[in-house]
């Protein structure tokens, strides 16, 4: 028994053996290996050339070559049925009502925009919207919106009497707002007179009412 454990450890041994070495060979093929190698001066691709040759050489082996691939044939496929084509669709041609209600609402909008403010620009979009109303529902457009002509463009004059006039009103709605808040003043100052009190109170009071009721005569009452 001691014998045959003897050998069994020598085998083992060997077989560690061969595998470090096995390890140590791929490792000194690689591009790592050989880069070691050169850089400590030595230089060994020529042998690992001559290996990689005799790789090359153990696959071109003539019985591989005299192998032939078998040609695997695709079983026909049966035709795709013909579809029939569809028919082709028929043109309507009458006309879209969405469109026609479309246009119709263009058409009035622009007329109502050219009653508005009397431009060319309106003029000119009112009429192709309307024409275009007509051609597609075949009704006559005045019979659906009353066209009416242009208000006419107020002169310069009469724009600068208008804008007088805006002012004049703003003007009088302004000094209507000062005298009432005069008159409420003296207002203010009557009720403090009339609740009476120290003397040296009551004359102050009448003095500011003297200020604002001459404010109010001369500029309220006089116009």
């Amino acid at each position: 028994m001691r014998f045959l454990g003897i050998v069994v450890a020598v085998f083992v041994a060997n077989l560690i053996t061969l595998a470090f070495i096995a390890i140590a060979f791929a490792m000194l093929i690689s591009d790592q290996g050989q880069a070691f190698m050169r850089h400590l001066g030595y230089d060994i691709s020529p042998l690992v050339s001559a290996y990689h040759q005799t790789q090359i050489k153990e696959w071109n082996d003539p019985r591989v070559r005299r192998m032939t691939s078998i040609g695997i044939t695709p079983s026909p496929q049966e035709p795709a049925p013909v579809q029939p084509k569809p028919a082709p669709k028929t043109t309507d041609n009458k006309p879209d009502r969405h469109a026609i209600q479309t246009t119709l609402n263009t058409c009035r909008f622009w007329n109502n925009e050219y009653r508005k403010d009397g431009t060319d620009r309106s003029k000119g979009y009112r009429d192709a919207a309307c024409n275009r109303y007509e051609r597609l529902s075949g009704s006559d457009v005045n019979r659906v919106i009353s066209l009416a002509t242009a208000p006419q463009r107020q002169t310069t004059s009469q724009q600068s009497n208008t804008r007088q006039s805006q002012q004049a009103n703003n003007d009088n709605r302004q000094h209507e707002a000062y005298c009432k808040r005069l008159q409420e003043k003296i207002d203010y100052y009557d009720a403090k007179l009339r609740s009476g009190g120290d003397g040296s109170y009551m004359t102050y009071w009448r003095g500011e009412r003297r200020k604002v009721s001459n404010k109010y005569s001369w500029e309220c009452l006089r116009k």
